[in-house]
């Protein structure tokens, strides 16, 4: 990185990627395109090892758990995938949005799946069981990123209606 040397250009998506992220130890990446996939990569050598196939449209966001051994994506497909790193298994399809997702998130604790969409909506998802435990309204327009907190008591919603929304998730 000091000399600004590109190390790996990471090719086998047929259309744009949307979404890039590192494995926590460092020695993966996950990438969302919009031909529908996600592919695991090596970062050292830059090889893909891994294509998870399921989505029937293009992914927005990708996210390691933070043990690493899950990844979650956001799709326009209207639904959020989770991921068995090491089969390629798709573990749970998360159904709820009415629009397409634009952004994911596991909990500190990894225990929860934080969603934001164009419908408006963040929506909190149990990773063990799949299901919705909150849908969090209140934005007037689409929702493009969601994050929590260190602690994992909040969420911040960013929406394309100009505002940030500071949700305490037992609550909503």
């Amino acid at each position: 990185v000091d000399s600004g040397e590109c190390v790996h250009t990471l090719q086998d998506h047929s259309s744009h990627v949307h979404s890039v992220v590192y494995s926590s130890k460092g020695d993966q990446i996950a990438s969302g395109s919009y031909d529908g996939t996600v592919r695991l990569w090596d970062a050292d050598t830059g090889e893909c090892v891994r294509t998870f196939q399921g989505h029937s449209d293009g992914v927005n966001s990708v996210v390691y758990s933070p043990k690493g051994d899950r990844i979650a994506s956001g799709s326009t497909d209207r639904t959020v995938r989770v991921w068995d790193v090491d089969t390629g298994e798709c573990v749970h399809t998360l159904q709820g949005h009415s629009d397409q997702v634009q952004s994911v998130v596991y909990s500190p604790k990894g225990d929860r799946i934080a969603s934001g969409s164009d419908d408006g909506t963040v929506r909190l998802w149990n990773v063990a069981t799949g299901e919705c435990v909150h849908t969090l309204q209140g934005h007037s327009s689409e929702v493009s990123i969601v994050v929590y907190s260190p602690k994992g008591d909040r969420i911040a919603s960013g929406s394309f209606d100009d505002t940030v929304r500071l949700w305490d998730i037992d609550t909503g």
